[in-house]
C-alpha cells in the first residue's frame, strides 16, 4: 500500500468521530486511517456513509460549531497547502473572470502582485485551461468549471489534493480529460478522491478504501487485490453493481406527450435545430457531451424562453414532475415524508410509504431534505416526483453522487414509471440508464471554437476610478440637504438629469436602476400632499411634495447611477488595495456580488419547480412568497459551501491580502472629483438662483 512516489503531504486520522447537531448518530465514529506521502487513495461506499465529510476532516475544515468532534488532524500549517475541490465546482468559483479566480488562493496568502500572476497563469495551464482568461468562471461548461476549480487550488501549490467526484457530472470524454489534468497536476503531490464510479480510476491509484456506515473500514488494500478478494463485499457496499442482462423492456411506443422541432436556442448552446420526442410508456433519455445542451433542451421542453425558434409543444393538461440538477430547488416541507405528500396531487400516503421504502429512505423519513447528504436529496426529490403519478416526468442527471446500488433502484423505479405509461424523459450521461433507455437522443458536440465575450459598452464612467464614483455620489447626497424649494430642487436635479446617460450603458439598465427611485420620490410626494403642513392636497401641499422628492431624487440618484456603472472586483481591488480596508470583508462583499448576477436561474428554477407541483400559478402571492423563501435558503446554503470551498484556498486565515491587480488614479479622475464638487455646491446655488 506504499506508494514509490515522492513529494506530498501524509496524514493520520486517530479515532475520528465526527456528529453533526442535526443528526441522532454521527457521521463517522472511530475512524483511523493512515495516507502515506505521494499516495493516490480511493475513497468509496455507499451514498451517504461519510466520504465527503472524511475529506473536509483531512482538510482541517470541519465546523466546530456545526457538531462535535474527537481525532481532527493537525490544522494546515500554510495557506492551501490542502486543496479540497468539492462535489459541485459552481461552488469553489469566486471570481468573475478566470484569471482573477485562479488568483484568489495566491491573494490570500499576500503574494507579491507579479507572483500572483504567474502562479493564476502556471495553474490554469496545469489544469489544461484553454479559454480567454477574461472569461466568466459561470458561463462555461461544467468540465470546464472543475478544471477552473481544480486551477484555484493548484494555485497556492498544495501538497495534498483531496477531490470530492471530480468527474461526477460529466460526459465520458470530457470526464477522461479532466481526469488527465487531475493526475498530471497530482504528481509530486499526495492525492485522495471521493467517487462512486471506481473502474475508470483503478489503474492509476495506488490504494483503494471501501467505507460502510459511519465512514468504518469494510476494505483497504491494493485496488486488483480489493476487488478480487471482496467482490460480495463490494455489492454490497452500493461499489459494484450485479450483473443484469435484462435492463432494456422493449414497448410499443405510446402517445407522444412533449416535443421539440427545429428548436434552437443558441444563446444556451444548441446551435443546431433539435427535433425531440417524448413518448408514454418510454423511458428517453436525452445524452452527449458536457456543454451540449441538454440541461437547456430539458427547460426548453418545460416552460417558456426567450429567443426561441423552432416549435416546442408541452402537455396542456397532464401531470409533469420534474427533478432539476440541483435537488434542493425542489424541496417544500420539513421533513422527507412531508416531501413526497407535498405536491397538490401527491394524496397517496401507501404510495409515498413505498417509495420512501424502495429508495432506501424509509430511515429518514422525519429528517428535513436540507440535512441529507447529496445522494440521499437526490433520492428525495426523484420519490416525490413519482408520488405525484405524472404523466410527464423529467429528470436532469438523476443518478449523480448515487452509489450503485442506488443507482439500479432509481433505474428500477424510472422503469416501472414508464411500464404504467409515463412519459419519462432524462438528462444523463450514466451509461447504464442510456442502455435501459427504449428512446434515445444523443446531442451533437458542441462547437469547440471560441464563443464572442459579450460585448460590454463602454461609457465615459469606466474612466473614473471607483472611489472617485463613489466621492460623487457622497458629495452630491450632502448637497442635497441644501435644497429647500421645489424650485431649487428641479433646478438641482437639472445636471443629474444630463450627466446620467455619461454612467448608463443602456436606456433599460438607467430605467431600471431609477424605477425604484422615482417610486419612492413618488410616494414621498403623495404622503407629503396627504399628511404635510399645509391643507391636505391643496395646491401649496403639492409644491412641498414636489420639493421633498426633488430631494429624495437629488440625493439618491447620482449614487445609484455612478456605482450602478462599478465592476464589483475593480470596486474590491479600490476598497482593499487603496483604501486598506478589512481584506476579509471586502473580498467577501465581492464574491457576493458576482454571485448575485447568476440567482436568476436559480429563481427560474425554483419558480417552476413549484407551478408544477401545483402550488399556485406565476402571479400566486402564496407561491411567490415560498419561492422567495426557497431561494433565500438555497442561496444560504449555496454560500456555506462556497465559504468552506474559500476557506480551503486560503481565505480563513487571509488576515492580510494583496490584490491582484491595481487600482489606478488618472486624470479623469480629477474631472470626476470637480464633478462631485460641482455636484455639491449646485443645489446651494440653485436655491439663491431662485430667490
Amino acid at each position: 500500500m506504499t506508494s514509490t512516489r515522492q513529494g506530498g503531504q501524509s496524514l493520520h486520522l486517530r479515532g475520528l468521530t465526527w456528529h453533526p447537531h442535526t443528526r441522532r448518530e454521527p457521521t463517522i465514529a472511530g475512524l483511523d486511517l493512515d495516507i502515506a506521502p505521494g499516495q493516490r487513495v480511493l475513497l468509496t461506499g455507499a451514498s451517504g456513509s461519510g466520504k465527503s465529510t472524511v475529506l473536509r476532516a483531512l482538510a482541517g475544515l470541519l465546523d466546530e460549531e456545526s457538531g462535535t468532534a474527537q481525532g481532527l488532524p493537525m490544522p494546515p500549517r500554510r495557506p492551501g497547502e490542502r486543496g479540497l475541490l468539492l462535489q459541485n465546482p459552481a461552488h469553489a468559483l469566486v471570481a468573475a473572470t478566470l484569471a482573477r479566480d485562479a488568483a484568489f488562493g495566491p491573494e490570500n496568502a499576500a503574494l507579491p502582485r507579479e507572483q500572483i500572476h504567474d502562479r493564476a497563469e502556471s495553474a490554469l495551464q496545469e489544469a489544461g485551461i484553454d479559454l480567454d482568461r477574461s472569461r466568466a468562471p459561470l458561463a462555461v461548461s461544467g468540465g470546464q468549471q472543475q478544471r477552473i476549480a481544480l486551477a484555484g487550488s493548484l494555485a497556492l501549490g498544495p501538497d495534498l489534493l483531496l477531490l470530492d467526484e471530480p468527474t461526477s457530472m460529466l460526459d465520458a470524454d470530457t470526464a477522461e480529460q479532466v481526469r488527465t489534468a487531475i493526475l498530471a497536476a497530482a504528481e509530486g503531490r499526495t492525492l485522495v478522491i471521493a467517487e462512486h464510479r471506481i473502474e475508470p480510476w483503478l489503474p492509476h491509484l495506488d490504494r483503494l478504501v471501501v467505507l460502510g456506515p459511519q465512514a468504518r473500514i469494510l476494505a483497504d488494500g491494493d485496488p486488483a487485490e480489493v476487488l478480487r478478494e471482496h467482490p460480495d463485499l463490494l455489492v454490497g457496499a452500493g461499489v459494484l453493481a450485479e450483473t443484469d442482462a435484462t435492463l432494456r423492456t422493449e414497448r410499443p411506443p405510446g402517445p407522444v406527450i412533449a416535443s421539440l422541432h427545429g428548436v434552437t436556442v443558441p444563446e444556451r448552446g444548441i446551435r443546431r435545430p433539435l427535433d425531440l420526442e417524448v413518448r408514454a410508456g418510454q423511458l428517453t433519455v436525452l445524452t452527449g457531451p458536457s456543454g451540449a445542451g441538454k440541461t437547456t433542451a430539458l427547460r426548453t421542453l418545460l416552460g417558456p424562453r426567450r429567443r426561441l425558434r423552432g416549435t416546442v409543444r408541452r402537455p396542456a393538461r397532464e401531470r409533469i414532475a420534474t427533478v432539476p440538477q440541483n435537488p434542493e430547488h425542489s424541496f417544500l416541507a420539513r421533513t422527507v415524508r412531508e416531501e413526497l405528500l407535498a405536491s397538490a396531487w401527491a394524496d397517496d400516503e401507501a404510495l409515498a410509504d413505498e417509495l420512501l421504502e424502495r429508495a432506501g429512505l424509509a430511515d429518514l423519513a422525519r429528517a428535513h431534505p436540507y440535512r441529507l447528504s447529496g445522494g440521499e436529496q437526490r433520492r428525495v426529490a426523484i420519490a416525490a416526483a413519482l408520488a405525484q403519478g405524472p404523466d410527464l416526468l423529467v429528470l436532469d442527471e438523476p443518478t449523480v453522487g448515487l452509489d450503485a446500488g442506488r443507482r439500479r433502484a432509481v433505474l428500477d423505479l424510472l422503469r416501472e414509471a414508464a411500464g404504467k405509461g409515463c412519459a419519462v424523459l432524462v438528462a444523463s450521461h450514466d451509461p447504464e440508464l442510456i442502455a435501459a433507455a427504449e428512446n434515445r437522443l444523443e446531442l451533437p458536440v458542441p462547437e469547440r471554437t471560441e464563443e464572442p465575450l459579450p460585448h460590454r459598452r463602454r461609457i465615459p464612467a469606466d474612466a473614473l476610478n471607483p472611489l472617485t464614483l463613489c466621492l460623487i455620489g457622497i458629495l452630491a447626497a450632502i448637497g442635497s440637504f441644501a435644497v429647500h424649494t421645489w424650485q431649487g430642487g428641479l433646478l438641482a436635479a437639472l445636471p443629474i438629469a444630463l450627466l446620467g446617460p455619461l454612467a448608463v450603458r443602456s436606456l433599460r439598465g438607467g430605467a431600471l436602476r431609477l424605477t425604484p427611485i422615482l417610486l419612492s420620490a413618488a410616494g414621498l410626494a403623495w404622503t407629503t400632499a396627504l399628511l404635510g403642513e399645509a391643507p391636505a392636497l391643496s395646491g401649496p401641499a403639492w409644491l412641498l411634495g414636489l420639493k421633498e422628492a426633488a430631494r429624495i431624487t437629488v440625493f439618491v440618484a447620482p449614487g445609484v447611477l455612478a456605482l450602478g456603472s462599478v465592476d464589483a472586483t475593480s470596486l474590491g481591488d479600490a476598497l482593499g488595495g487603496r483604501l486598506r480596508l478589512p481584506a476579509r470583508p471586502v473580498a467577501a462583499s465581492v464574491v457576493a456580488l458576482v454571485r448575485v448576477a447568476h440567482l436568476g436561474r436559480q429563481w427560474e428554477i425554483i419558480t417552476r419547480t413549484r407551478i408544477q407541483r401545483g402550488l399556485g400559478s406565476p402571479a400566486s402571492p402564496k407561491l411567490l412568497a415560498g419561492a422567495t423563501l426557497a431561494l433565500l435558503v438555497d442561496t444560504l446554503r449555496g454560500a456555506e459551501q462556497q465559504a468552506l470551498a474559500m476557506d480551503a484556498r486560503g481565505f480563513a486565515t487571509a488576515t492580510t491580502r494583496t490584490w491582484a491587480e491595481p487600482s489606478r488614479f488618472g486624470r479623469a479622475d480629477v474631472l470626476g472629483a470637480l464633478l462631485g464638487v460641482g455636484l455639491l455646491v449646485w443645489p446651494a446655488v440653485a436655491e439663491l438662483l431662485m430667490r
